[in-house]
């Protein structure tokens, strides 16, 4: 994002300059003419930035998952998880679509947790949130409004059905599924 963005305003500014170059030597109309495009190419990069910090992603902290004080962060070892949170009410488990092995599902009291194989290791791919009192980083739960969601992550979501996903960019997103504009389910997802 940031590569495009440098992109956008290089070539505003290198536009704004041929323009500029261009009316060297030339009449005062036309140097006014340079002067003209030069400003609007410098409105226009900074409209660009301007866009650019609209459309900035959540931070990282943002789609780590948090229960009772214990961290569970995306794509790492589901070891860690474990050793954090302690074993599942139940694991189950069915044939990789992601690598090979197995895709596991480790249910717990108010979420689950899958993970996928890589490299002979499970790794954490999702953390779903479907009860209330487990908020997010931000204080945002099953239950709460759309309009808190926007309040506390911005407008800077992409619409994925009945979901509003905010991308911390590294294949991370948070995403909220929305009923009636409350939120029913909040999903911490890495994709693979």
């Amino acid at each position: 994002m940031k590569r495009l963005i440098i992109s956008i305003l290089s070539a505003s500014l290198v536009a704004a300059s041929a323009v500029a170059m261009a009316g060297c030597g030339a009449s005062n109309s036309s140097n006014s003419s340079a002067a003209e495009a030069t400003t609007v190419a410098a409105t226009t990069a900074a409209q660009a930035t301007t866009a650019a910090q609209d459309a900035a992603v959540i931070d990282a902290a943002d789609v780590v998952f948090t229960y009772n004080g214990n961290s569970v962060e995306l794509n790492t070892p589901i070891e860690n998880m474990l050793a954090t949170l302690g074993d599942a009410n139940s694991v189950e488990s069915q044939m990789s679509c992601h690598g090979v092995g197995e895709d596991k599902t480790y249910t717990y009291n108010g979420f689950v947790v899958n993970s996928y194989p890589l490299d002979g290791k499970d790794m954490v791919m999702e953390v779903v949130v479907n009860s209330a009192g487990i908020p997010t980083s931000k204080g945002i739960e099953v239950g709460s409004t759309v309009e808190q969601v926007t309040a506390a992550y911005g407008n800077n979501y992409k619409e994925v059905g009945i979901y509003y996903a905010y991308s911390a960019g590294d294949k991370k997103t948070l995403q909220f599924c929305l009923d009636n504009g409350v939120v029913t389910e909040i999903d911490y997802y890495y994709s693979v």
